[in-house]
């Protein structure tokens, strides 16, 4: 049995709410407690490996409080004699030379093998293989071995996948076609956060929501063992209120947007306008009052998705893209793709 997990991305600081006991952010806490609950149920089932195939942290540069709590819960697992396997995602490896993976802190623990380069290991029946992220990872991947039960981890897109919020945080240029992969009998990818099945190329998703392109997506981990089973974990909830404006009056917007705005408390809540909205409704529509019915919420937004100009003062959580993201996108919008390839090159030259 293998129980195969990934993309945990410890160290996300998300909506600033602060824990008042603790000092820590709330938020970080909730990735922390979803990698620390699989850990808990490895340990209750013990399997012949747990593999974790990459984006253990959420960058390269984690906090010492979050590498310590990895380190704690890699400890865990070698205690209780847990084979386990770690290649790093595309947000643990670094982009400049010199810079080392956090995962090499862990190398000295008793049963963590922190895989950086390409591998291939016999545990129990099975025969372990990976490879670690990186541009086209199937020339790396080792042929499966006669005999055995053989499992690949790889941290990658693989054609066919529906994915997010994952394409807005690294900007990935490759994607892997299942026919090029030996024949191995389960692959158990990481990188793309929704949990689905391509065959017996599965991703087990990420295990917590990383923004509302994931609020509707279940949580968890998979075990293996000829065949495959998805475990569901607590994940905060995250919720969309849709309201339409178009013939309402200030006084009614934001009365029925308050009246919306319950059983909310410390969950992630989104309110979307939708519609249209004039500018003088617009100034008649009282936000502070929308914005303290949902005060209970663990962290609250504005959407404004009316036919009308945004105002400042209504406005969704940031979206960051990576440089290749953002050339992209600009380059979709001017027509111009034929210069993406040149512009990535150089993009690709500046970060190193």
């Amino acid at each position: 049995m293998i129980v195969h997990a990934a993309d945990a991305h410890l160290g996300v600081t998300r909506y600033q709410r602060i824990d008042t006991e603790t000092g820590l952010n709330v938020r970080m806490m909730d990735f922390c407690s979803a990698f620390e609950q699989v850990v808990t149920h490895v340990l209750e089932i013990r399997p012949d490996a747990f593999v974790f195939s990459g984006d253990l942290f959420d960058r390269v540069n984690p906090t010492n409080f979050i590498r310590k709590f990895a380190q704690d819960q890699l400890k865990r697992l070698s205690a209780h004699t847990i084979t386990t396997f770690l290649i790093p995602g595309n947000h643990e490896t670094p982009r400049s030379k010199g810079v080392r993976n956090p995962l090499s802190l862990y190398l000295d623990i008793p049963f963590i093998h922190i895989r950086l380069e390409p591998f291939q290991k016999d545990v129990g029946p099975y025969t372990i293989a990976g490879v670690p992220f990186t541009r086209d990872p199937v020339q790396y991947i080792p042929p499966p071995r006669e005999g055995r039960i053989n499992v690949l981890m790889l941290h990658a897109v693989v054609e066919g996948a529906v994915w997010g919020s994952e394409r807005f945080m690294e900007y990935v240029d490759d994607t892997v076609k299942a026919g090029l992969v030996p024949p191995y009998a389960y692959c158990a990818l990481g990188h793309v956060h929704r949990h689905q099945a391509l065959s017996n190329m599965v991703y087990s998703g990420s295990l917590e929501r990383y923004d509302f392109n994931e609020k509707d997506e279940k949580k968890g981990f998979v075990v293996y063992d000829d065949d495959y089973d998805f475990v569901a974990i607590p994940s905060r909830d995250m919720i969309d209120f849709e309201y339409t404006c178009t013939g309402k009056t200030g006084f009614e917007i934001t009365e029925e947007s308050q009246s919306l705005l319950t059983n909310i408390q410390d969950k992630i809540v989104r309110l979307i306008l939708k519609g249209e909205l004039d500018p003088v409704t617009r100034k008649d529509t009282n936000f502070t009052l929308i914005r303290e019915k949902a005060q209970d919420a663990l962290h609250f937004s504005l959407k404004d998705s009316t036919l009308a100009e945004e105002v400042e003062e209504i406005k969704d959580e940031d979206v960051m893209y990576t440089p290749q993201e953002e050339l992209k996108r600009y380059l979709e919008a001017a027509q111009k793709e034929e210069a993406l390839s040149e512009g990535l090159t150089i993009i690709k030259e500046i970060l190193g």
